[in-house]
């Protein structure tokens, strides 16, 4: 089967938002398609996203392009990122707690958000409503092991719905 490729220049230029058109590709794969993304910049939130759901990622440096290909793992060696056997999804449930960061500048709704984690009880979901995929938010949840789910909006600004678990 053919891989999907996008080209994220040309998403930009047609003037999408590029995290929504993403993940609008990413619920078109036929089961077992890989996703091949082609920008100038490491894809971050693409890549926990699809780690996520069950695929590997490989990286390739050519000149100032980023290759990034994202390969379903089939079968029962289904590994997680950290080689790990993969597990369900944990659901994003709970009581809900809001917190609208739009029209902050950064690092002002990042800071605000995790100061907001450390507050709420476990098993709480942080829903916070951003001005932009908060990029580097997604990264410090990844690296925390915090689950979380990201709804990209019309208006190219962005809803995170984070549980804590810990």
């Amino acid at each position: 089967m053919e891989p999907m490729v996008v080209e994220v220049k040309s998403v930009l230029k047609q003037g999408l938002s590029l995290f929504a058109h993403m993940m609008d590709t990413v619920n078109q794969l036929d089961p077992g398609q890989s996703l091949i993304v082609k920008s100038t910049f490491n894809p971050r939130p693409l890549i926990s996203q699809m780690r996520r759901r069950g695929y590997t990622v490989n990286q390739d440096k050519v000149g100032k392009m980023v290759i990034t290909t994202f390969t379903p793992v089939t079968g029962a060696a289904n590994l997680n990122a950290a080689g790990s056997p993969a597990t369900p999804e944990e659901p994003i449930e709970g009581p809900e707690e809001f917190l609208d960061n739009r029209g902050l500048v950064p690092p002002e709704p990042m800071q605000r958000t995790l100061a907001r984690l450390e507050e709420i009880p476990v098993g709480t979901v942080l829903v916070i409503h951003n001005d932009r995929v908060p990029v580097f938010l997604l990264g410090q949840l990844d690296d925390d092991g915090y689950p979380y789910e990201t709804r990209a909006q019309a208006d190219d600004s962005a809803i995170v719905r984070i549980l804590k678990t810990h």
